[in-house]
């Protein structure tokens, strides 16, 4: 968001040194066509998951992902413009894109360990999610989710926005204890509960004398992705409320980048996974193979058809 410690984007890069620009502009450059593919991409995974809905847990919960990630897009197609085509673009409103897109930013976050705790739940303790569970829980943790990184958009930028303060010292009183708390809920609380369950997940399909099921497959590489795209950037824009970063221009840019490839590579991972040794079937069975929780990843002639 803007001018916040948490969520620097290419819309508020600051000016640079004459060694970084031409390194800053080409890692922007190169996100644009990556920010395409992914909107594209995720744009074609809402419609196929809205039109083709099923009573699936886990369909709900990968339809919010890619809602998020169009909702993280939008601030680079936003901020493009204004800074290389310079289209005037009011503040205010580039500000609530910024907002927009750290709300999609941690509501991928928050789903994807919903996900991951659910698949765990499922494998490890069947009976009890089987008696507790109603059919409305995905949309219930779905809407608690989106609430809470509402929430928190909201709050930091009341917390942690320079252009309400003075001085530094007003600004370290309000916005270091809301940084705080978001290193306890995120990577403490979400992260250790995502890392946990992926790891289970994959010692159980490793131990397992069956293939593994495709949704574990889509799962573990959607949550590798994320750990090697969205983590990284988390931990440096929460730490540098305290530490000065190093060239900041370039950071930002990059930050930026890895979101694109973030978006971009998930709709691929559902077809990839979707698609393993069954290459003549629609797009539309690809995706709903990718979040099946029995068929395995071997081929044979009979196909499991329970969705959980």
């Amino acid at each position: 968001m803007t001018e916040t410690h948490i969520w620097y984007t290419i819309g508020n890069i600051p000016k640079q040194p004459a060694n970084e620009h031409f390194l800053k502009d080409l890692i922007i450059i190169s996100s644009i066509p990556i920010a395409i593919v992914a909107f594209i991409g995720n744009g074609i995974v809402c419609c196929l998951f809205w039109s083709k809905w099923k009573s699936s847990r886990f369909f709900l919960y990968f339809l919010n992902i890619a809602i998020a990630n169009i909702a993280i897009l939008i601030n680079v197609f936003v901020s493009f413009p204004k800074l290389y085509l310079q289209v005037r673009i009011y503040n205010l409103f580039q500000h609530l894109v910024q907002m927009v897109q750290y709300l999609g930013h941690n509501t991928r976050f928050y789903i994807l360990t919903a996900i991951c705790a659910e698949r765990y739940l499922v494998i490890f303790f069947p009976a009890l999610v089987k008696h507790y569970r109603s059919q409305y829980t995905s949309v219930i943790v779905t809407g608690i989710l989106w609430g809470l990184s509402c929430l928190i958009s909201v709050v930091d930028d009341l917390a942690c926005s320079r252009r309400f303060y003075i001085t530094n010292m007003e600004y370290t009183v309000h916005c270091v204890p809301f940084t705080i708390l978001i290193i306890i809920l995120e990577l403490v609380i979400f992260l250790f509960i995502m890392g946990f369950s992926t790891v289970s997940i994959f010692i159980r399909m490793q131990t397992q004398p069956t293939p593994p099921a495709r949704l574990d497959i889509t799962i573990l590489t959607t949550v590798l992705l994320f750990l090697v795209t969205d983590t990284p950037t988390r931990m440096i824009q929460t730490l540098s409320v305290w530490f000065a970063l190093n060239n900041v221009s370039i950071t930002i840019a990059t930050t930026e980048l890895l979101d694109c490839i973030n978006c971009a590579v998930t709709p691929f991972i559902f077809l990839i996974v979707g698609c393993w040794k069954k290459t003549s079937e629609p797009i539309w069975l690809f995706l709903e193979r990718a979040l099946t929780a029995e068929e395995s990843m071997a081929e044979g002639p009979q196909v499991e058809q329970e969705q959980v």
